[in-house]
């Protein structure tokens, strides 16, 4: 049985007192929710939510780091810097790092190779534009994303992968895709998945996919209800703690 998530990226949002206030909201929610509940706070909000969530359940990801170890790279966070303060999971891939800052899901293979030799769980965003979309290229790009992003990722490394499924056209638009449009695609990705490997299907099986774009409490419920779809990747629900919770009731 794969165990849903209700994860928040908060992206380049919050002040800190904000952040903090709906970190301390949340820890007691994560105790005792049947969900996996995450939050990826702004980088410099990384510490001191890091330190409210300490001895609960509320798992506390970055939003991105760099492929290193110390080294000279300006602006960039590395997973040694991140174990310093307990943080195991990051984000990669996510659409606005891929549309405004030009990563590549082959760069994005070089990133998610390195975290998981690493030690650190990674959420893995694939997803189509909406012109994508409308020429019928949908599963032609996930496949795409899929293939080179996991490329060389051995199959005792997917319990530390989980995916996340975001239509770029349905990021912060209030479009969302319907229960059928999310299902067909989160099925297509565990095809995909498992036809990575030979007699993949337990890790297929096993391996969590996320939906995420323009989640809310009114509409998560229809989406967690298909078969193949394993949680949320929320950005504007997950910022205000009424609403958060609503998510995870």
């Amino acid at each position: 049985m794969r165990k849903k998530i209700i994860a928040g990226n908060w992206k380049m949002n919050l002040r800190l007192e904000e952040a903090k206030a709906i970190a301390r909201g949340l820890v007691s929610a994560a105790n005792s929710s049947e969900f996996e509940v995450m939050v990826f706070p702004s980088a410099l909000h990384l510490e001191s939510v890091s330190a409210i969530a300490e001895d609960s359940k509320l798992t506390v990801g970055a939003q991105n780091a760099y492929q290193s170890g110390l080294t000279a790279m300006t602006g960039e966070i590395s997973p040694d810097q991140l174990a310093e303060l307990g943080i195991s999971t990051v984000l990669v891939g996510h659409s606005e790092r891929r549309q405004f800052l030009s990563e590549t899901s082959e760069f994005d293979n070089e990133k998610i190779q390195f975290f998981l030799k690493s030690g650190l769980r990674v959420v893995y965003c694939v997803g189509e534009t909406w012109a994508e979309r409308e020429k019928g290229n949908t599963f032609t790009v996930l496949s795409d994303q899929i293939k080179k992003g996991l490329r060389d990722i051995t199959s005792d490394q997917f319990q530390n992968l989980v995916i996340a499924y975001e239509p770029v056209w349905a990021i912060g638009t209030g479009k969302v895709a319907t229960p059928v449009e999310a299902e067909e695609a989160h099925a297509f990705l565990r095809k995909e998945i498992a036809g990575l490997f030979v007699s993949a299907d337990k890790i297929a099986e096993s391996i969590q996919i996320l939906y995420g774009g323009s989640v809310k409490p009114d509409n998560l419920a229809s989406l967690l209800a298909k078969p193949n779809i394993d949680g949320g990747l929320v950005g504007g629900a997950s910022q205000k703690l009424d609403s958060f919770l609503g998510l995870l009731k």
